[in-house]
């Protein structure tokens, strides 16, 4: 399997210029690249020179200032709970209160309205009455034997 140039430089990003660091799957096809490619030698010398440019660095120590700061944070964050208390604890829960409010109002108006009431005549007629007439109106699976005449 031959190695694109994107999966070279993705090889490089990803494990360096050092040949012993690339997977072993990967390394036969990568060196095979570099013998046959100018483009992959320029490349790996790029990479390199920002590999020493690295490694030239000195290393950045944090502050003492910065250390205390980011310690305190836990014990700021639990002093300003405490102070606050639940005054502003519930907006997270807040819609789903709203929702809940909602479909409660809104079952409470269809229970006590005449909304979904049957007809006087549904009722009159039978005992039970079927759902389904409360929200198709007349039944439409009667039929022969379902108390109505064949036509």
């Amino acid at each position: 399997m031959s190695m694109s140039m994107e999966e070279f430089r993705n090889l490089l990003d990803a494990w360096g210029t050092d040949a012993g660091r690339w997977p072993s799957d990967r390394r036969n096809d990568a060196l095979a690249l570099l013998a046959s490619s100018e483009e992959a030698r320029l490349l790996l010398a790029d990479e390199a020179a920002f590999d020493q440019l690295l490694a030239g660095m000195p290393e950045a120590a944090p502050s003492a200032a910065l250390t205390r700061n980011i310690l305190a944070i836990p014990r700021t964050a639990r002093h300003e709970r405490k102070a606050g208390g639940w005054r502003f604890g519930f907006l997270p829960a807040l819609p789903r209160f709203a929702g809940l409010a909602a479909a409660a109002l809104l079952g409470f108006y269809v229970g006590t309205t005449s909304l979904f009431q049957p007809a006087r005549s549904m009722a009159a007629d039978s005992e039970t009455v079927n759902i389904s007439d409360y929200v198709f109106g007349d039944s439409i699976d009667t039929g022969p034997g379902d108390g109505e005449a064949e036509q």
